[in-house]
């Protein structure tokens, strides 16, 4: 990745939904792991964990509080269980639901200053966002993060796709999902569909900082609170690094299997470690290969 602000276009890598009704916010709040009722304003966000009844993780959602709807991010191979996941638990509440995806255009913007074109957006807590217009077409900003590194989502029309995409050209440096992948990979970042899968819960996919332990039910409470308050997770997620090419995702050590990778791309990856076995510089086997605990993704 240049060390000049890069940008990338995620019109399909996430998916857009949004929520109308009175309603929309509270049912969130009661089927996910955050306390989504302390966005009392509009233009507040935060991140949540819609978690099977098992606790078990469907995907990690962006929720932002607008003006007129909720807007929700979640990853595109996972909207259809999202939504039908929402409507299931929509008995008589005054929540619709309606897929955007096809009607907006996502970008993401990543490096570290971007007041001198969003004025502002510094000041705003990560997840937050402000209304802005580029090229006058007007668009919803959001103040994110990747790990350590500052980033910044606009979500606009898909009408405005090109006119905004070119607008960003002439500025940053434009990445492809590939390389995207690769900086969520050295971030350690987890992704749906490799990471975030019902195979795992939200603790040891380091996930805490999306989970509130003083909130009301939410689907899945009951598991998520017990591993916590006992401490019985099982599983880190860590970063891994290795020479060559890997023939298989079994982690083993002394021929015990140990973990099993989910990710991985040029020599780096991420994946899961029983306990016992996730230590910084901890050699284990993949297959024929040496692999190496880099870093450990679990607070």
């Amino acid at each position: 990745m240049s060390e000049k602000p890069v940008f990338v276009d995620l019109v399909d890598y996430f998916s857009r939904i949004d929520l109308y009704g009175e309603d929309s916010l509270d049912l969130l709040d009661r089927l996910s792991t955050n306390k989504l009722e302390n966005l009392t304003e509009p233009y507040t966000g935060m991140s949540s964990v819609l978690t099977t009844n098992k606790g078990r993780i469907i995907d990690l959602l962006g929720v932002h509080r607008l003006p007129e709807k909720v807007l929700v991010t979640t990853a595109k191979e996972s909207k259809r269980k999202v939504i039908e996941w929402i409507e299931f638990y929509t008995i008589m509440e005054d929540v619709e639901v309606k897929d955007t995806s096809a009607e907006t255009c996502h970008f993401r913007l990543v490096g570290e200053k971007w007041d001198e074109l969003f004025p502002g957006i510094s000041e705003l807590f990560v997840r937050d966002s402000m209304r802005c217009e580029i090229e006058g077409e007007s668009v919803i900003v959001i103040r994110e993060e990747m790990s350590d590194v500052r980033c910044i989502d606009v979500i606009g029309s898909m009408t405005a796709r090109s006119k905004i995409g070119d607008f960003f050209a002439g500025k940053f440096n434009k990445v492809d999902l590939k390389d995207f992948n690769q900086l969520r990979l050295k971030l350690g970042i987890p992704a749906f569909g490799f990471e975030l899968t019902e195979d795992f819960n939200p603790l040891e996919a380091g996930l805490i900082s999306h989970i509130s332990f003083n909130k009301g039910c939410y689907i899945g409470q009951e598991v998520v609170a017990r591993l916590n308050t006992y401490e019985k997770v099982q599983r880190k997620l860590v970063k891994l690094a290795w020479q060559g090419d890997l023939d298989q995702k079994e982690i083993t050590y002394d021929g015990k299997s140990v973990g099993v990778i989910t990710s991985a791309e040029s020599g780096i990856g991420l994946g899961f470690v029983r306990n016992t076995y996730a230590d910084l510089k901890k050699e284990l086997d993949c297959g024929d290969r040496k692999i190496m605990v880099t870093e450990i993704l679990v607070e």
